[in-house]
């Protein structure tokens, strides 16, 4: 499935670059890929044509319910963020069944929604940076998928190697500190004022 990880190494970059100038677009792909790997997930005992199926399928729609309800945003990528850390947790505790999981994943997405208008402007580059270093790992496993981790390819769980964390907190670092500089420039242009 190399153009499936294509596709989510895409969604990833886009994620690391565009979070923040590009938000409703951001929530928007990172809806998706969400939405993909979870309908993955859900359908892991499927055919893999019933799985691109879903898979596309519940993608498109939490992307366009992300894209058509910006105003809630914060919300979403509080959401976002805990769905997230409760898919990179239980990738890496490989704890239970994938109902359970992801019962685990909505459960950390509601509670860090709930509380993501206290973050401001760090909730935005947290998730879309997350988010982005999610994918792309995620689609690097589909990619160059590892004989000892196929096991992992049914799932939204990403590999439990060194090699797949280390990419990890890499690309989570580099699209963090860029969309952070990013942040800083514009409220400095923005405080300054025109003609100042």
């Amino acid at each position: 499935m190399f153009w499936l990880g294509l596709l989510l190494v895409a969604c990833g970059v886009f994620l690391l670059v565009y979070g923040t100038m590009l938000f409703r677009f951001a929530i928007a792909v990172a809806g998706f890929v969400i939405g993909f790997a979870l309908g993955w997930w859900l359908l892991e005992s499927a055919t893999e044509a019933a799985q691109i199926i879903v898979a596309f399928a519940l993608g498109g729609v939490v992307a366009i319910v992300g894209y058509a309800v910006v105003r809630i945003g914060v919300y979403l990528a509080g959401g976002l963020l805990g769905a997230l850390l409760a898919l990179i947790v239980v990738s890496f505790l490989n704890i239970g069944s994938s109902v359970v999981n992801v019962l685990v994943v909505l459960a950390a997405a509601v509670a860090v929604g709930f509380f993501a208008r206290s973050l401001g402007l760090w909730l935005t580059i947290l998730a879309t940076s997350a988010a982005g270093a999610y994918a792309i790992v995620y689609g690097l496993s589909r990619m160059f998928p590892d004989s000892t981790q196929i096991e992992d390819l049914e799932s939204a769980k990403i590999p439990l190697t060194g090699a797949a964390f280390t990419i990890l907190i890499l690309t989570f670092a580099i699209g963090f500190l860029s969309q952070w500089t990013l942040a800083r420039i514009q409220r400095r242009f923005v405080d300054a004022g025109p003609g100042q």
